[in-house]
Parts: C-alpha cells; sequence; structure tokens
C-alpha cells in the first residue's frame, strides 16, 4: 500500500520534470536561433555570357548568379556554383564570360581565386575584384565568424524557410557573427558549412594571393 501511494507523487514529478526540460531545451533554442543575415550584408555576385549579335553588337545572356558575403581574406566569399559554370564554358572558343560583383545594382569586373576544385569538399568559392583599387575604394562591411566554435550551432529547423533562402547566404547569431553559410550539394539540396568550415576554407584561401606579387627590382638592375 506504502509503494502504490508513492506512484501518483513519482509519476507528477517525472511529468514536471519532463517538461521542464523541454521548456528549457526551447528557450536555449530561442535565444541561440540564427537567423539569415539582411540583404545589406550581402552582395551578388554574377557570371554573363557575351555573344556577339547583328552589327558586332555584344548580346549578354546571365548564365549564374549567387550570393555572398566579405571576409578580410576573400573579397567575397560565394557558392561554387558561379565557379562551375565558369569552368565549364572556359574552354568554349565561341563564347565569352565576364564575372561581376554587384553591390546595390553596380556591377564590378571580378575574379576568381583557383583553389583547386571543392577545396575541403565545401561548396565555396573566393571572389575578388579585377581591380585592387576597387578592393581599396570599396567599403563593404565585414562579417565576422563566430568566435565560440566549441559548441555546435544552431541551424534553421524549418526547412520551408531554408528553402526560400538563397545558397551562399551566411546566417548570423544575436551578435551578427556568421555562425553559417548555406550551400548547395552535388545531390541536389542545401545544407550548412559551420563558421569552423569556413575558417579553414579562408585559411587555404589566404595561401594565393588575390592578384599578382610585383617583385621591385633594385636600381642597380635597371
Amino acid at each position: 500500500m506504502r509503494s502504490l501511494g508513492t506512484t501518483p507523487v513519482t509519476l507528477v514529478l517525472g511529468i514536471v520534470m519532463v517538461a521542464g526540460s523541454t521548456a528549457h531545451c526551447q528557450l536555449k533554442q530561442a535565444l541561440s536561433a540564427v537567423h539569415a543575415a539582411p540583404t545589406s550584408k550581402i552582395v551578388t555576385v554574377t557570371l554573363t555570357e557575351l555573344h556577339q549579335g547583328k552589327h558586332h553588337k555584344d548580346m549578354e545572356q546571365r548564365i549564374a548568379q549567387a550570393v555572398g558575403f566579405r571576409t578580410d581574406t576573400c573579397d567575397v566569399v560565394t557558392t561554387f556554383d558561379v565557379v562551375k559554370e565558369y569552368e565549364k564554358r572556359q574552354t568554349w572558343t565561341n563564347v565569352r564570360q565576364r564575372l561581376d560583383i554587384v553591390i546595390d545594382g553596380k556591377s564590378y569586373p571580378a575574379k576568381f581565386r583557383d583553389l583547386g576544385y571543392y577545396p575541403l569538399g565545401l561548396n565555396l568559392a573566393c571572389i575578388d575584384f579585377e581591380s585592387p583599387a576597387a578592393h581599396a575604394d570599396l567599403q563593404i562591411p565585414v562579417l565576422p565568424l563566430e568566435e565560440d566554435t566549441s559548441a555546435p550551432s544552431l541551424l534553421p529547423s524549418d526547412d520551408k524557410d531554408t528553402a526560400t533562402i538563397n545558397p551562399g547566404t551566411p546566417f548570423l547569431n544575436k551578435e551578427g557573427e556568421i555562425t553559417a553559410v548555406l550551400v548547395a550539394t552535388t545531390m541536389g539540396h542545401a545544407e550548412f558549412a559551420s563558421a569552423e568550415d569556413i575558417r579553414r576554407f579562408l585559411l587555404e584561401a589566404e595561401g594565393i594571393p588575390a592578384w599578382p606579387v610585383l617583385q621591385r627590382r633594385e636600381l642597380t638592375a635597371i
């Protein structure tokens, strides 16, 4: 009889503990949830195909477009899809291509930093302004990477919301740091590269200069 009397109390306590634990997890997720960066924090990379039309006038056709974000290492980090389309056509003799970084509706000639095919297995690409002057003159805000990468970042769980977001879009925590970036996969679905993944990618990019290094000759050699 004694043990039967304590059963309802134990059951109630168990329900309260489970409910409290669930509420705590939901609260933690609400406080730590990340959100897609606003449009003002991302830039666009476009690939345009140029064909010679009538009267020798160029006809332009947009082939690929992706969003990206500014870093200290690469002018723009975006998805590799744009580069894949560029590489597919670079040996076509009858086609010319133009890569641009688009900021506030204005296009700036760009080039991609050749890090190899899918470096580190990530669908990311490093895009630089073609001109060092443009790199120096344009003030694009740099999005910092999440500093605390010891704990896994909480990513959006709503697939419907994620499906409407363009690959290359960074997700920010409440401090405004990049916690992950949405990338497309070879299988067709989207996944997230973490801040640590991006950091490793940028480490690879640092070893390849954006522009040719000019060697200054000594006066005696002239």
